[in-house]
């Protein structure tokens, strides 16, 4: 007779890790149950309706159809046939429903993150991640509403790490595609998830060939073969989103805007305002922690090494990213990196949980989580006050 599997315990941190996700969930939902449906929004649900009735659109100089084919995924069997119909009073009563894949991949990053940092540096780590992740404001929003921030945050994020995990399958001698074919279409699914949300974060492919090839030198050839079968996949996916018209995505390729330089995108008022600005308003824990991580980071060596360094490398390069390029763009860029801005705080938090200096790092880590907590519900229930008939 076969042996019966045992399940796996329920551990305190699982137990954790779901309290944060549920409180996650819970204020997601308060969000979604309390602001209408933005105008922002119905433009991209009527863009996808209009897509999906075979209308020809203009070329998105930033993104694919893939945002606004989600938002109509929740309401595809629900549209009226007249399209007088389909008004904004309609679009806010079905708001559930479109934000409902949103709110969902809100929480996939979550648990990602999470997963990642349990593995990449103990569970320690795991919990501070998804802290700063659960209540971070702008996790918060983006994740109740129907556009290209969450989906541009987990499919870089995924590219990234997807990437790095299966570079180090290649330590094992077995074929290539074959053993890999899960994992590269896991890698094609992120990749399109980021590049369909946002043109630009096609460049996070360079950072991960690079990761990819630094893992296992002595299997480079392999290492560079899955990552492009995994952007194959990806643009087989991608089409899909243009309802295979081939010619349209390749349209929409070449209207992309792609980072640009300007003398303009370098002064440091509008650098400190702009990207000031949008961290302390998204996510002003993270902000805050990544002072004390990169400065430890800087003066203690047994902080940098691969695991903390990558994040900060891409949360870098992102940075820059949202410099160069066009204001339509650079929301959805600079929110792509807080992933790797929270994971980078994580890791050298959890280094310095486990030196000398463990009783000051847990009050600094849990002061600055509590504050957060209390500042993200603090804006929830403001936000709600402000409300018509609250």
């Amino acid at each position: 007779m076969a042996a019966h599997r045992t399940p796996k315990p329920v551990r305190a941190y699982h137990l954790i890790a779901l309290f944060l996700l549920l409180a996650f969930f819970a204020q997601c939902s308060w969000f979604v149950a309390s602001v209408p449906l933005t105008q922002l929004e119905a433009d991209q649900i009527l863009r996808g309706v209009a897509l999906l009735r075979h209308v020809p659109l203009s070329a998105e100089p930033v993104s694919s159809p893939f945002i606004p084919l989600l938002s109509v995924a929740g309401i595809i069997f629900h549209l009226p046939r007249n399209p007088v119909l389909l008004d904004q009073f309609w679009l806010d009563q079905h708001r559930w429903f479109i934000r409902a894949p949103f709110l969902l991949a809100g929480l996939c990053l979550g648990i990602s993150l999470w997963y990642v940092a349990r593995r990449l540096y103990g569970t320690a780590a795991g919990h501070i991640v998804l802290a700063l992740f659960a209540f971070s404001p702008g996790m918060v929003a983006c994740s109740s509403l129907a556009g290209p921030q969450i989906f541009a945050a987990w499919g870089a994020f995924g590219l990234i790490f997807t990437a790095i995990a299966t570079a180090h399958t290649l330590y094992a001698p077995r074929e290539v595609i074959l053993w890999n074919w899960k994992r590269i279409a896991l890698l094609g699914i992120s990749v399109t998830f980021a590049i369909g949300a946002q043109w630009p974060l096609a460049w996070l492919l360079i950072p991960a060939a690079a990761f990819m090839l630094w893992a296992v030198p002595h299997r480079r050839f392999a290492a560079l073969l899955i990552l492009f079968s995994a952007t194959v996949v990806s643009f087989v996916l991608l089409d899909a989103c243009y309802l295979a018209a081939t010619p349209a995505l390749i349209r929409g390729l070449s209207h992309a805007a792609w980072p640009q330089f300007s003398l303009a995108s370098l002064s440091p008022a509008l650098l400190l305002r702009m990207i000031g600005h949008f961290f302390f308003d998204a996510a002003p824990a993270s902000l805050l922690t990544f002072f004390c991580a990169f400065a430890a980071w800087l003066a203690w060596p047994r902080t940098r090494f691969f695991g903390n360094t990558a994040p900060l490398i891409v949360f870098f390069l992102l940075l820059v990213m949202g410099i160069l390029l066009p204001m339509n763009g650079v929301g959805a860029v600079l929110f792509a990196s807080l992933p790797f801005l929270m994971l980078f705080c994580a890791g050298v938090f959890a280094d310095l949980i486990e030196s000398k200096l463990q009783a000051p790092a847990l009050a600094v880590i849990f002061a600055i989580i509590a504050a957060q907590a209390a500042y993200s519900l603090a804006s929830l229930m403001r936000m709600y006050s402000r409300l018509p008939g609250s």
